[in-house]
């Protein structure tokens, strides 16, 4: 994951990802080899699409990650469906209150 302590915001965003389905394989390793990526389980399997969510210091890195997606062999498009930007410091309120609850 980027060190976002050093940025006063962090991005959040999600992305679908569309593929051919003989490429998943190969995506998924891609996209779980990058720390700052998480992928979403796909209901149902196999239908060519990934939702995948990415968190960076600022929008560049956020369309960075897109650009990256997109270039891996079988993606057909990489499309942004949300981007959330907040304060650092709201972030990390935001992670303590989810370790705590659980």
């Amino acid at each position: 994951m980027p060190d976002i302590t050093d940025s006063p915001e962090v991005h959040i965003a999600s992305f679908i990802v569309h593929f051919h389905n003989a490429q998943r394989d190969s995506l998924e390793r891609f996209l779980k080899a990058e720390a700052d990526l998480e992928v979403q389980p796909s209901d149902p399997p196999g239908d060519g699409r990934l939702v995948v969510v990415c968190e960076g210091p600022h929008q560049g890195h956020i369309l960075d990650r897109m650009d990256a997606i997109e270039q891996v062999p079988g993606v057909l498009g990489c499309s942004l469906v949300y981007h959330e930007v907040m304060s650092a410091r709201e972030a990390e309120q935001e992670l303590i209150s989810e370790v705590i609850s659980g």
